[in-house]
């Protein structure tokens, strides 16, 4: 059974845009705006929230578009649990059949695997795939036990209730923010309502967990690509390339290969591509929609 709230998730005294509704067994923040299909749902890496992709979607206000917050960000809560690449691909199952037709699916580092996944497993649901600076291992491992990660997320959960420490996480985020992106600085300044995303142990919580459930997701991937092959959708790889990391440039080329995709490097660009580079981004959106037009 599926609910939802028209209202969204509230933190303190603010009640943040979209809803929260309950898709493959887990509570999620959603925002959802109507337009042209197909619609466009929108992956975030790990602990990267809704509002990371304003700037791209400030250029596709046409199209029907989907921001999709993990359990923990926004407002929801962190179910106690590692989260597993399956129950990443039901919650994107049931959001695009809510939506009732394919989606251009646009996952960024960790959302990049949930993306390839949902493509592998059901194909009907992808009319594109774009991956920004997607998690890729050449020789995935098989994954250690998680009890310990576990347990660390919810020692961060029960410490950031502590007023004092509430602080930490927003520090913690625009720091990493700074140091993934070419456009934000650590002391720049965000909305109110931004840093509350972060002072909730459930968020601090969540970011531990996504980080430690990284080794299962990536080796759950490998064996779903031994057996499922992509589907024929259009897909394109963009490749942050800012810091001249020339080995990551060529796993990345590995991976449009593997994906049947063409690779863009995007050489004034950090990881935060959605960030630093929201045109090139919006761009690529369209050129899919194109190429499934042609498609069609």
């Amino acid at each position: 059974m599926t609910s939802s709230s028209a209202d969204g998730s509230t933190l303190g005294s603010t009640v943040l845009p979209g809803q929260t509704a309950r898709l493959g067994g887990r509570t999620v923040h959603w925002v959802h705006q109507t337009g042209t299909q197909p619609a466009v749902l929108f992956l975030g890496g790990c602990g990267v929230p809704f509002y990371a992709w304003d700037d791209v979607v400030s250029q596709l206000h046409d199209l029907e578009m989907v921001r999709l917050d993990r359990p923990g960000l926004a407002g929801t809560r962190w179910p106690g649990v590692l989260p597993q690449l399956r129950d990443e691909v039901a919650t994107c199952r049931e959001l695009i059949q809510r939506l009732g037709a394919p989606a251009i699916v646009v996952g960024h580092s960790m959302g990049g695997l949930h993306a390839e996944a949902l493509a592998r497993q059901h194909p009907e649901l992808v009319a594109g795939l774009l991956l920004l600076d997607s998690s890729f291992e050449m020789t995935p491992r098989r994954p250690l036990g998680g009890r310990g990660w576990l347990l660390a997320a919810k020692a961060v959960r029960a410490s950031m209730r502590l007023r004092p420490l509430r602080s930490l996480g927003p520090l913690a985020d625009r720091a990493l923010v700074a140091l993934q992106s070419r456009r934000r600085r650590m002391l720049d300044s965000t909305p109110a309502w931004q840093q509350e995303v972060y002072a909730e142990p459930d968020a601090a919580a969540s970011v531990v967990a996504e980080q430690a459930a990284y080794g299962s997701q990536v080796w759950d991937l490998a064996r779903l690509r031994a057996r499922l092959p992509m589907p024929g959708c259009p897909v394109l790889v963009l490749t942050a390339a800012a810091d001249e990391n020339e080995s990551w440039v060529r796993k990345q080329a590995a991976l449009a290969d593997l994906v049947g995709g063409r690779q863009i490097v995007v050489e004034d660009s950090r990881h935060l591509i959605m960030i630093d580079r929201p045109e090139l981004v919006a761009d690529a959106v369209r050129a899919l929609r194109g190429q499934v037009g042609e498609d069609d």
